[in-house]
């Protein structure tokens, strides 16, 4: 009955589930989702599972399920849970289990699940008539700060605690009098703002707004005012390192430390607009937190300087990283945005080419850009691609991704061949890792582990299903765009590039 119930309430909030089935209560809950138009979609490793629920969850403003055995398929799983921890995804993690009743003399398969995921998830509850449904867990997943929420299937089992609230916290100093003090505020945004749904009133604003990279999208960075990523430590060549100095009050909105690379005190006076108090907030040392942002928002609305200086400074950003002859991920990045005038969806894993991309990619809305931007989880990409467009196959899906990231959750390539889906995967080779490997040459260090000499992952894709090129030149790359027709299916095109230019390409930005 408990599941029965759980799937007719699963049903009026998201239509999708994913997750590697057993032949027990999960196989119940898969035929009770589908019953009630909930789509099952099999993939080949639990981890992926996760990693594609947290991102329809994140799409659709829904919570997705993911779905395991309990034990190995748990434990699976878990490394897809983390990566929803980390971005801030909303999931139900569901998986098989013992009651606590049951004697340990039936020990197959059996581990501690609760102490497994206790790392990785918000809290643990039993799917039980006597239990919280669908309804408050998946509110739970949502509640601020989003992520995994573990559900056990274990029988007729009641909770005695139930879904925690969310208690709101007193404003600390005087943030309002703070912004009508000043006189060259900036703003930085966290993906808060993109929960909150404060995109339409960034982009009104006439003062640089940044995002930090877990957050691209929350400005239109298209606009003039849009002054591109904040990370903590961007170097001279990046908008952040003049913009925020020149500023005498940064305000955050959800400024979190771990959206950023690193978490350090302003050099002018810092507030933040943020209703829960998130670990490792004191590293900025604000001088006030207001809980609702609409007050200190429109009193931002009144102020009016910086655009200029931002134009200069992103163009310049710009027109350095396509300056190199050598073709590098710049000019992939810009070959797309000139072959999709209308825009697409990008995702972009984790490498070097991320460092560019963030940077460089001009996102236009916060669901139109996915990364691992506060993880930098490599291999969430691929996943993370194919949900996205599962969920919404009415744009155009790009996945940007290195030689480190290809490879953990390639299997899954199969179900965007299966769908039929638009997805265009761009693999950005310089041969290795190359983020790892400037420490190794910076200090004398062993380089082998970081080098994969003469791999290519086409043969795989070609396997797959996918439409596959080799392009070595923008020129290439424009034609190959051209020629696809993302209603035919995914396309995989591997892009070889100059191990050495590709380590110069940072220098200057981070």
């Amino acid at each position: 009955m408990a599941i029965a119930a759980f799937a007719r309430a699963a049903a009026s909030k998201t239509k999708h589930a994913f997750g590697v089935p057993g032949s027990g209560q999960s196989l119940e809950l898969i035929q009770a989702l589908g019953d009630h138009g909930v789509a099952f979609h099999s993939v080949y490793h639990e981890g992926a599972a996760a990693i594609m629920a947290g991102t329809v969850g994140q799409l659709s403003g829904g919570t997705a399920l993911a779905i395991a055995i309990k034990g190995p398929g748990l434990a699976n799983m878990v490394a897809g849970m983390a990566a929803c921890t980390y971005e801030n995804l909303p999931i139900l993690a569901v998986s098989e289990a013992y009651g606590p009743g049951v004697p340990l003399a039936k020990a197959h398969k059996r581990l501690d699940q609760g102490a497994l995921t206790a790392a990785v998830a918000k809290g643990r509850r039993y799917l039980a008539a006597e239990g919280p449904g669908y309804d408050d867990l998946a509110a739970w997943t949502k509640a601020e700060t989003p992520g995994p929420v573990f559900v056990e299937l274990a029988g007729a089992v009641s909770t005695e605690k139930p879904v925690p609230k969310i208690q709101s916290n007193a404003d600390t100093g005087d943030v309002l009098d703070s912004i009508n003090g000043s006189q060259r505020p900036a703003i930085i945004a966290g993906t808060y703002a993109l929960r909150a749904g404060l995109s339409p009133i960034l982009n009104r604003m006439q003062i640089p707004v940044f995002s930090t990279a877990a957050a691209k999208g929350a400005v239109h960075e298209g606009l003039p005012h849009a002054a591109g990523v904040y990370t903590g430590i961007g170097l001279s060549l990046t908008p952040e390192f003049d913009l925020v100095n020149q500023a005498d009050l940064v305000v955050g909105i959800g400024l979190r430390a771990s959206e950023v690379l690193a978490a350090a005190p302003f050099s002018c006076g810092a507030v933040n607009l943020d209703p829960v108090n998130a670990p490792g907030m004191d590293g900025f040392a604000f001088d006030g937190i207001a809980r609702d942002p609409g007050q200190a928002l429109e009193a931002l609305t009144q102020k009016a300087w910086g655009v200029e200086e931002v134009a200069k400074a992103t163009a310049h950003l710009r027109q350095h990283l396509l300056s190199p002859s050598t073709y590098l991920p710049a000019h992939a990045f810009d070959a797309v945005a000139r072959a999709f005038v209308n825009g697409v969806r990008m995702v972009i894993d984790t490498g070097y080419f991320c460092t560019i991309g963030e940077h460089f990619w001009q996102a236009s809305k916060g669901d139109w850009y996915l990364s691992s931007g506060s993880g930098r989880y490599m291999g969430i990409g691929l996943p993370q691609a194919i949900a996205a467009t599962i969920q919404d196959p009415s744009v155009p899906t790009v996945l940007a991704v290195g030689d480190g990231g290809i490879a953990p959750f390639m299997s899954e390539a199969i179900l965007a061949r299966r769908l039929n889906l638009p997805l265009l995967v761009l693999h950005m080779s310089d041969g290795g890792y190359g983020s790892v490997r400037t420490r190794a040459i910076a200090e004398g260090l062993t380089q082998e582990p970081m080098l994969q000499p003469a791999v290519s992952w086409r043969p795989a894709f070609d396997g797959f299903g996918f439409a596959t090129a080799y392009v070595e030149t923008s020129d290439a790359l424009g034609n190959t765009l051209a020629e696809w027709r993302p209603d035919g299916g995914p396309l995989f095109v591997e892009l070889p590039m100059d191990p050495d230019a590709y380590q110069d390409m940072v220098k200057g930005v981070r």
